[in-house]
């Protein structure tokens, strides 16, 4: 006798792959979208499978059911495809050209600790030569942002709360921090756009959230003890350094994740995913984890860790980082 139970699962999961398996080949996206389209198939599904599975005929009944799980497969399959690619995600959070912009400057003695919360907007961060910083803070209507500089700690966060970040004016931020000091960096944005431009810069931990926006790191040149980046409804473009051994976890949640390593850097990656795709260009498989095939022979290396929910990775993609 079949157990149903097993096949039911087993052509829902069929389903689902296939379709991850379409949207990664060059008829992905139009198959995709076509797919998408044809949802109400899947609560005609569901209806006939729940009709027919009682019905006196067991062979109908069994067909019935095979539809009833391959079509939530199907639709699953298309949402994970789909759902990682939200940099066009529609937002009413609205980023404006900023024309005038308050500036503080100040400087550190010796490390010290950036913390930088935008709520709505947009926030550039560049290291520059050496151990002098500046912000400029921008803002249409609305409270303005604030700025507290105290010792060697400087916050810079929106005024707004980020409940209201979805329905607003936007915050511009453009800060300059000393390359000549050990940072601790942190930045949170919710619903925007942030670029570090962190070349050459001096880092113990780097703690980046990004939740509804998108994100661009250059850590070329860097020294970072520890990196770790929260994606939730988000997009990133990670480079990472050549001459630092890094520690670094990436938490992927219904996000796309893109990183770029040096040949030089010994690169290992272990990755706990659910519903995700992942590609590995250049990496080999080593008992759990993807490495680069000279890692144990390289100089410095980036042990990475990444989990990834409804999400998609992609390491070293074809044309590099852009």
């Amino acid at each position: 006798m079949i157990n149903r139970k097993f096949l039911y699962w087993g052509v829902f999961l069929v389903a689902a792959g296939g379709v991850l398996l379409v949207a990664q080949s060059a008829i992905g996206a139009q198959a995709i979208e076509e797919l998408l389209r044809m949802w109400p198939l899947l609560v005609i599904g569901l209806g006939a499978g729940l009709l027919l599975r009682y019905s006196r005929i067991a062979r109908v009944s069994l067909a019935g059911g095979v539809i009833a799980a391959a079509m939530p497969g199907l639709a699953l399959g298309a949402i994970v495809a789909e759902a990682p690619d939200v940099s066009n995600m529609p937002m009413d959070c609205r980023i404006a050209d900023v024309a005038d912009y308050e500036t503080r400057e100040g400087s550190f003695t010796g490390s010290g600790t950036v913390d930088v919360t935008l709520n709505c907007g947009d926030v550039t961060i560049t290291s520059v030569p050496g151990r002098g910083w500046q912000v400029q803070t921008g803002h249409i209507g609305g409270p303005a942002p604030v700025v507290d500089a105290s010792g060697d700690r400087l916050m810079v966060e929106s005024a707004r709360e980020p409940r209201h970040a979805w329905n607003s004016d936007g915050d511009s931020f453009r800060i300059s921090i000393p390359r000549e000091s050990l940072l601790d960096l942190r930045s949170v944005v919710n619903a925007g756009r942030g670029e570090y431009d962190l070349v050459d810069g001096q880092f113990g931990d780097v703690q980046l959230d990004v939740n509804a926006g998108e994100a661009r790191v250059d850590l070329t040149g860097a020294t970072v003890a520890h990196l770790a980046m929260d994606l939730n409804a988000a997009s990133a473009t990670v480079r990472l350094p050549a001459t630092s051994d890094l520690k670094a976890e990436f938490d992927v949640n219904a996000a796309a994740l893109v990183i770029c390593a040096p040949d030089t850097l010994g690169l290992r990656i272990q990755e706990d995913a659910t519903l995700s795709s992942s590609t590995y260009n250049g990496l080999v498989r080593s008992g759990n984890a993807w490495q680069s095939p000279d890692y144990a022979s390289a100089s410095s290396h980036a042990d990475v860790t990444i989990s990834a929910n409804v999400g998609s990775v992609d390491i070293n993609p074809e044309g590099g980082c852009k």
